[in-house]
């Protein structure tokens, strides 16, 4: 029996490369002889970088750039051959700054053209920018302004993204992300009143339609900004999981367990354990969610999913919950019970 773990983050809990290594520790305690295989997985937003650093030929390089507040902060990001993986998190994330009002109207994304013009330097020739976990919504404007067609001259830009949102409106950046932020309802009118102002400008003058583009209102509008300056914009876990050469290992397996910290009908949309249970549907493997909690309705995944189990082991508090410690101990417990019940069934079968 092979099982391939590939597990997302428990974000403010645990990594996912901690996560797939307590589930492969709790499984070989138990049955030492069982085949795993451990793939860290992310869907293009936070923890991009550590994921991928597991990959052969990773090099970390690091590089000083300005923050969501024009403070100085020193920044890694990846090589793998010629192309360069940057994780905006790291740059302009909403971690790196109280959350307020004050610091949504203040931020700018413009410290990350910083790190694409030094990853050029270092010979990138393909340049993948992981939209996800930001504090800014400046629509994309102070990365523009940092960054020009002319930089990205014989170079490929990517934006790896795992929402849909367009670039202003109901349905806009503005309006689906800024309130987290720290943003009031009057600095979101403004917003999407500057968004677009900003979008009809680009529509006369480049003839790109933002609203008609998917994901443009990706990280408070990097999204459009990296469409303005003639990127793309592609599933964050279709290409980790090219790079990652996942859909292989998934076919090889006999059970896949994957996972994220809350699995609801919305983790449908682009989430890492939506995208692995795709990937186990089409080559018919099983394939179970560990998470930390979920809703009762799961929407599409319960078509995909032969199972979930939340890790939970009692009542609890949040606060709880979601200490590391915990975190690894109860999913290393769950997997435990989920293979064994996997392993005698079928030994019942003579498998």
């Amino acid at each position: 029996m092979k099982i391939l773990t590939t597990i997302d983050s428990f974000k403010g809990s645990a990594t996912s490369a901690q996560l797939n290594a307590a589930v492969i520790t709790g499984i070989l305690a138990k049955f030492p002889d069982i085949q795993t295989q451990n793939i860290p997985i992310a869907d293009g937003g936070e923890g991009v970088l550590e994921v991928l650093s597991f990959q052969e030929n990773a090099v970390q390089e690091t590089v000083t750039t300005v923050d969501l507040l024009g403070r100085k902060i020193e920044v890694p990001y990846l090589m793998l051959g010629k192309k360069a993986i940057i994780e905006t998190a790291k740059i302009i994330g909403i971690g790196l700054a109280p959350v307020s009002s004050e610091t949504v109207a203040k931020g700018t994304s413009f410290g990350l053209g910083k790190v694409i013009k030094t990853a050029i330097q270092k010979g990138a020739q393909t340049v993948i920018v992981s939209l996800g976990g930001t504090g800014i919504s400046d629509g994309g404007q102070g990365f523009l302004k940092s960054l020009t067609i002319t930089d990205l001259s014989g170079v490929t830009l990517i934006g790896a993204s795992d929402v849909t949102t367009v670039y202003y409106g109901t349905k806009g950046a503005a309006t689906v992300f800024a309130a987290q932020k720290g943003a009031t309802k009057q600095q979101i009118d403004d917003f999407n009143q500057r968004d677009k102002l900003f979008a009809q400008e680009i529509l006369n003058r480049q003839g790109i339609d933002l609203q008609k583009i998917s994901g443009t209102g990706a990280a408070g509008g990097l999204g459009g900004a990296i469409v303005i300056l003639g990127g793309q914009l592609v599933s964050g876990f279709d290409l980790i999981s090219d790079l990652l050469q996942l859909e292989a290992a998934v076919a090889s397996s006999d059970l896949i367990l994957t996972g994220e910290g809350r699995l609801d009908a919305q983790s449908a949309q682009g989430k890492v354990v939506s995208g692995v249970a795709k990937l186990a549907k089409k080559h018919g493997k099983p394939c179970v969610a560990l998470v930390g909690s979920r809703s009762l309705e799961l929407g599409e995944l319960e078509q995909s999913l032969t199972a979930v189990f939340s890790i939970q082991v009692g009542p609890t508090s949040l606060d709880s919950a979601i200490q590391t410690d915990n975190t690894l101990h109860n999913i290393a417990l769950t997997a435990q019970n989920v293979v064994s019940l996997w392993h005698d069934h079928g030994k019942k079968r003579g498998v």
